[in-house]
This record gives C-alpha cells, sequence and structure tokens, in this order.
C-alpha cells in the first residue's frame, strides 16, 4: 500500500486489447499519411478549376477526403487525451465519411472497369481521358479510403464493446429450461 505522499503509478496493462487498439491506431494513422499525400497531390496538380477535373463530383470528393484526413489525424494525435465515447463518435463519423468518399470514387469515375481495374484510353469518356495516367492514383485512392473505412468501422465496434462492457455472461440455470 503506498503512503499517503505518494502518487500511485498506472502502469497500462499489456493484453490483447491493448494491442489491438495500438495495432488499429498505427495503422489507421499511417493510412491518413498516405491519403493525405495522394489527395493533396490530386489537388495541387489539378489546382481549383473545375474544367481540370473529370467531374465537379470528383474535386468535391478529394475536398471531403482532405477534411476527413485533416480530422483523422487530429483525431489520432489527440486519442490519448480524450474519453472512448469520443473516440467512439469520431471513428463512426470518419467511416462515414472515408465510405462514402470510397464509393463515390467508385461509382462515379469513368476510369475503371468495375471489379477488374483501369480501363484501355479509348474507352474511357472523353471528360476523364486527362486522367488515363492517373488511374492508379485514383485506384490508390479508393482504396486506401475503403481500409480507413473498414478500420474506423472496426474501431466503432471494438470502442462500442469496451464502453458497454459487452462479454460472454453464464446463463443462468433455468432460465431457459427447467432443470
Amino acid at each position: 500500500m503506498p503512503e499517503k505522499n505518494e502518487e500511485l503509478v498506472r502502469r497500462p496493462a499489456l493484453n490483447l486489447r491493448t494491442i489491438l487498439y495500438a495495432i488499429a491506431f498505427v495503422l489507421i494513422f499511417s493510412l491518413t499519411c498516405v491519403e493525405l499525400g495522394l489527395v493533396s497531390e490530386q489537388l495541387h496538380k489539378y489546382g481549383d478549376d473545375y474544367s481540370n477535373y473529370g467531374s465537379k463530383q470528383y474535386k468535391h470528393i478529394l475536398g471531403l477526403l482532405l477534411f476527413s484526413v485533416i480530422v483523422s489525424l487530429l483525431v489520432m494525435l489527440s486519442h490519448p487525451f480524450v474519453g472512448v465515447p469520443f473516440i467512439t463518435v469520431c471513428s463512426f463519423i470518419l467511416a462515414v465519411f472515408f465510405g462514402t468518399a470510397a464509393g463515390v470514387i467508385w461509382q462515379n469515375t469513368g476510369l475503371f472497369w468495375k471489379g477488374t481495374g483501369c480501363r484501355p484510353a479509348e474507352s474511357i469518356p472523353e471528360n476523364w481521358r486527362p486522367f488515363a495516367r492517373e488511374c492508379g492514383r485514383v485506384v490508390t485512392i479508393q482504396a486506401v479510403a475503403w481500409s480507413l473505412f473498414g478500420l474506423y468501422i472496426l474501431l466503432f465496434v471494438g470502442t462500442l464493446i469496451h464502453k458497454l462492457k459487452i462479454r460472454a455472461r453464464p446463463t443462468p440455470e433455468g432460465f431457459y429450461y427447467n432443470v
């Protein structure tokens, strides 16, 4: 038992949950940095004029991704100082943002066939032809956004399980049947 003047030193518990949280936060931080680089490169390369993009929707989705990446970095850098409920809400919101962005890129860019990769340059719609060389980057932006969506969903479920204290509990005898 510590003396009155002595402070309690809290040591982090090393168990499966803390290891999974650490892995999740490292992966989310790393993928967020990758997405920041890819999205900012597209925005700097094509500028602020709508005519430089395949569609207005693509430019706006890049803006949504940039906002999501900045918020994600702020949440990841401040997560040791905020509570689990804040992380739960932020992970749900960011999962929605990243999932929306990835889904819109998958659905509305004219660069790739659904599920088979990049189209040949001659079969790409006219407004997307200047992006034919960028197909790999656009697919990478989409893939990283889907990955962040999945990780944030897992983080959301994990923090909900932690906060709501969902555990396997034994069934009391006689509850479902007579003994």
